[in-house]
């Protein structure tokens, strides 16, 4: 059986599979960027710098959403309107956020190739299909999406998830955009 060198040598694979993968995940780096700025808009450190490590100190998206929660509690207490539309969009994030964790951490396959018993390269694949894991073994589309399961994609789920994260990062933008304008110093 051919041997495995320690020192591996991976080989990029590109396919429409992973470049939408790789648009998802740019799409929620946009998320967490306006998560940022929503954070600044609403504390005491008017320093992007300051308020963005603040944040990123705080380890899990959940416990940031709450830290920016309490943070508009406090900033926007005199417009509980503006109020319950920041808690309505953290909420938003976490629920979008499962998304993006079963999108980033599912499963990956490691294939190793050899000429012979000369080993080549390794290519990490994304398991991205239930017929990748299963193969054709469903005869409707239902059966189909009820092998994906929780952490598999399809490159038109994973389309959708970067257009849906797209959207949640201009909400985002608007949001802190509107917070930032009502106490902006009207100048005359």
């Amino acid at each position: 059986m051919p041997e495995i060198p320690k020192e591996l040598v991976f080989r990029p694979t590109r396919d429409e599979t992973y470049i939408a993968f790789a648009a998802a995940v740019d799409a929620w780096s946009k998320v967490e960027w306006q998560m940022m700025f929503l954070f600044n808009s609403v504390s005491s450190p008017t320093d992007l710098n300051k308020s963005g490590s603040i944040l990123l100190s705080i380890i899990g998206i959940q416990a940031q959403l709450r830290v920016i929660e309490a943070a508009a509690r406090s900033h926007l207490r005199k417009d509980p309107d503006l109020l319950k539309v920041v808690e309505r969009t953290t909420k938003k994030i976490g629920k979008k956020a499962t998304i993006r964790n079963r999108i980033i951490h599912g499963r990956w396959n490691e294939t190793h190739y050899f000429n012979g018993a000369e080993y080549q390269h390794t290519e990490l694949i994304r398991t991205f299909s239930a017929e990748q894991i299963f193969g054709p073994t469903y005869s409707t589309e239902q059966e189909r999406k009820a092998l994906l399961g929780k952490f598999l994609f399809d490159k038109s789920e994973l389309d959708k998830a970067a257009e849906m994260f797209e959207h949640l990062s201009n909400t985002i933008f608007n949001l802190q955009f509107r917070i930032v304008s009502g106490f902006a110093p009207i100048a005359g």
